[in-house]
């Protein structure tokens, strides 16, 4: 196989070339490894940039311990669970809440900085659309759309979120979780 050269950045070419000599790699291995991701992403018709947002989000399925499961799975067992018991289903759901929020909070400390995150890996997230709309006073309008499909889902979706909002500095108003995956919220600004 021949060998051309490319034109890269002089430093990442030199971070490319530190990490491959400490992990036992040739700078050769290391850029064909990437070219042929990145000429994969690009034949899925994905944009360039969808091999970074992959990245991020593998950081974030690794911190937090993530499983992948179809969503069919999760459905059913949302229904199941909340069928035999309702306020260990809440319990569980607010958890896993607050093991995300805490989670979020570590890597992004405002919310700007949340919507940042989110940003860059929303394209792999089930999550369709976020809004946040500024009512009167302190007063915050939020809807998610794409959390689920049944109601349960939706509902352990809503108490994920509630916790993700409230730690960031907002008290909640009136959650609404409805079927087909819609969360409308009403927040406040918490005052310290």
């Amino acid at each position: 196989m021949g060998r051309v050269n490319i034109a890269a950045d002089s430093e990442l070419i030199k971070e490319i070339e530190k990490e491959a000599k400490s992990r036992g790699y040739t700078i050769y291995s290391l850029t064909n490894l990437a070219l042929k991701a990145m000429l994969e992403t690009i034949k899925m018709g994905e944009d360039s940039t969808k091999l970074q947002d992959i990245v991020e989000l593998y950081k974030i399925f690794k911190d937090l311990d993530i499983v992948p499961v179809t969503s069919w799975y999760i459905e059913n067992l949302a229904r199941l669970a909340y069928e035999k018991d309702q306020k260990g289903f809440q319990s569980i759901c607010e958890g896993a809440g607050l093991q995300v929020a805490s989670y979020l909070k570590s890597r992004a400390s405002t919310l700007e900085e949340l919507m940042s995150v989110y940003e860059s890996v929303k394209s792999a997230l089930p999550i369709k659309d976020l809004k946040i709309r500024k009512l009167e006073n302190d007063d915050f309008e939020l809807r998610l759309a794409g959390t689920g499909f049944s109601l349960e889902s939706t509902f352990c979706a809503s108490m994920v979120f509630k916790k993700i909002v409230e730690s960031y500095g907002f008290t909640i108003l009136e959650l609404t979780p409805s079927p087909g995956g819609i969360i409308y919220a009403k927040a406040r600004i918490s005052q310290s």
